[in-house]
C-alpha cells in the first residue's frame, strides 16, 4: 500500500504540484560541520560580515559584536582565550558564537597558521581537541548545501545543474550524519565528506537552486536515502559500486555516458619507463619472474569498457590498486608500449561511481531537466520530500 502511495506522491512531484512543507522531524534541518579540519589551529580572527552576533563562553554571555566588528580567539594552555578591542576574557573551555537574526554571516581568518579568509552562514562553536582549536559551523542545511554546491561545482554552471548538485549534496549529507560522530559533529569540510570551503556568495543562482529544491532527497525502492556519490568525469562510462567499493548497490550501476567525452577531464596521459612498470607489478604481486606472454599482456592492455582487473581472466592486478599506487586520475585506462616506455592513456577523473559532474553539466546545457539527469545516473531511485519520509517509513 505504501509503495502505491509513494508512486502517487512521485507522480504529483514530477508534474510539479507537490507542495514544500517543513523538514521531517526524523532528520535535522541544522547541521554541525567541522571546518578547517585538516589544520592545526592555534588562533584566528572572527568578524561579523552581516548582522550581529552574541558571544557565549561556557554558556555565559560575554559580549556582542555588530557588523564588521571582530575578536581574536587563541589557544592558551589547552584553554580558549578571547580578546576584543576593549576586553581580554578569562580562559574558557568552549565558546559559542550565535547570530541574533536570520541570515547573519561571519568571517574566519586563521592567524596561526595563516590562511585565506572564509565566510560562513549562521553560527560557530569553538572547542579544544588534541591541543588545537576545533571549529564547528552550526549551519542551516540549505545554507550548507549552497556552500557545498559552490565548492564542488564552481560558480559558472547553469541553474538546472545546480539543482542536481543540491539534491545529491543534501541526500549525501543526510545519509552520512554519523560519519564524524566521535569528533562531535556530523560532517567535515574535506573531500571524503563533501568539499565545503565557505557559504555560497559568488553566484546567487546557486542558493536559489538549493531553496527551489529545498527538502528534496533521493531514496531507493525501500524508501532509504541513497549513497548519492559523484565524481568529476567518468570518461564515457560510470562504474558499478561493487567494482570500486566491493559491495553492490542497486542504484549505482554502470551507464554509458557520451555527455562527458569532450569535457575538460575526459582524457589524460601518463608516461612510465617500462622497467619501472614491470618492477611495480613484481613488487605489488610478489612475482619472481614475469614471462614473455605475461609481459605482453601488461604492455598491451586496451579495455573496451570499465573493468575491475587489468587482466579479466586473472585477478592479480586490481585497477583500484594501480590507480592508488601510481596516483592516476582514474582506473579507466589503456596501456601501450612505445620503445622503452609505457604510455597510459586514460579516461575520466575520479572513482567513476554515481553521477558524473561534467556529464551532468553538459546535459544541463542541452536543456535536459534536473530530474532526468538524476535518473540517468542513478538507477531506480525516487525524488521525494523529507516531509514524506516519516510517513512512508512507518511499519
Amino acid at each position: 500500500m505504501k509503495k502505491w502511495l509513494l508512486s502517487c506522491y512521485l507522480l504529483f512531484f514530477t508534474i510539479g504540484i507537490c507542495e514544500t512543507i517543513g523538514i521531517c522531524e526524523a532528520l535535522p534541518d541544522v547541521l554541525d560541520i567541522g571546518i578547517f579540519t585538516d589544520t592545526k589551529i592555534n588562533s584566528f580572527v572572527f568578524s561579523t560580515a552581516s548582522g550581529e552576533y552574541e558571544i557565549y563562553g561556557d554558556n555565559r554571555l560575554l559580549t556582542k559584536l555588530k557588523t564588521n566588528e571582530s575578536l581574536v580567539v587563541f589557544l592558551d594552555n589547552n584553554r580558549i582565550r578571547v580578546k576584543t578591542n576593549n576586553e581580554d576574557f578569562q580562559t574558557l573551555s568552549k565558546i559559542s558564537i550565535k547570530r541574533t537574526t536570520w541570515g547573519n554571516t561571519f568571517r574566519i581568518k586563521l592567524t596561526n597558521p595563516v590562511s585565506t579568509e572564509r565566510i560562513y552562514n549562521d553560527n560557530l562553536l569553538v572547542q579544544v581537541s588534541d591541543s588545537k582549536l576545533k571549529l564547528i559551523n552550526n549551519v542551516y542545511i540549505e545554507h550548507y548545501v549552497g556552500g557545498v554546491v559552490e565548492s564542488e561545482a564552481g560558480s559558472k554552471q547553469l541553474e538546472e545543474y545546480y539543482k542536481v548538485q543540491a539534491i545529491i549534496c543534501r541526500t549525501y549529507a543526510l545519509s552520512n550524519l554519523r560519519r564524524h560522530e566521535a569528533e562531535g559533529y556530523h560532517l567535515c569540510d574535506r573531500v571524503h565528506c563533501q568539499v565545503y570551503k565557505s557559504k555560497s556568495y559568488h553566484n546567487p543562482i546557486i542558493l536559489k537552486a538549493a531553496f527551489e529544491t529545498k527538502g528534496i532527497v533521493l531514496v531507493d525502492s525501500d524508501i532509504k536515502l541513497i549513497n548519492a556519490s559523484f565524481h568529476s568525469n567518468c570518461g564515457g562510462q560510470t562504474s558499478n559500486s561493487e567494482d570500486v567499493w566491493t559491495y553492490p548497490l542497486p542504484y549505482l550501476k554502470s551507464v554509458c555516458d557520451t555527455f562527458c567525452s569532450s569535457q575538460p577531464h575526459a582524457n589524460w596521459e601518463r608516461k612510465i619507463p617500462m622497467e619501472t612498470w614491470l618492477d611495480y607489478v613484481k613488487r605489488k604481486h610478489t612475482l619472481n619472474e614475469i614471462d614473455t606472454s605475461f609481459t605482453n599482456k601488461l604492455t598491451h592492455f586496451i579495455p573496451e569498457e570499465r573493468q575491475q582487473f587489468m587482466l579479466p581472466t586473472d585477478s592479480l592486478i586490481h585497477l583500484i590498486d594501480v590507480r592508488s599506487d601510481m596516483k592516476l586520475k582514474s582506473t579507466y585506462f589503456a596501456v601501450k608500449l612505445e620503445k622503452d616506455s609505457i604510455i597510459l592513456r586514460g579516461n575520466g577523473f575520479g572513482h567513476g561511481v554515481g553521477l558524473c559532474q561534467e556529464g551532468a553539466m553538459n546535459m544541463a546545457k542541452h536543456q535536459i531537466p534536473y530530474h532526468d539527469i538524476i535518473h540517468f545516473y542513478y538507477t531506480n531511485v525516487h525524488l521525494v520530500h523529507l516531509s514524506a519520509l516519516s510517513f512512508f517509513r512507518q511499519e
